[in-house]
């Protein structure tokens, strides 16, 4: 376990973004890609893009949505 907990502190000074792609890459490992459910998530991704910038959806500030999660 040592060697895992010097990989997470070499983690914790890494971006947000970063962070993020390397759980990805992580879990990728674990749970090979289904193309099938990849190309829904892209699928339902560009619907909302468009929806989006149709101005049929309303976007949801970050900072509300967690107010909402913090009693």
């Amino acid at each position: 376990m040592p060697r895992v907990d010097e990989i997470f502190t070499d983690i914790l000074s890494l971006k947000s973004t970063d962070k993020l792609q390397l759980v990805d890459k992580i879990l990728a490992s674990i749970y090979p890609d289904n193309q099938g459910t990849k190309a829904m998530w892209a699928h339902e991704a560009e619907d909302r893009i468009e929806a989006h910038s149709g101005g049929h959806i309303e976007t949801i500030d970050e900072k509300d949505i967690l107010m909402k999660y913090e009693r």
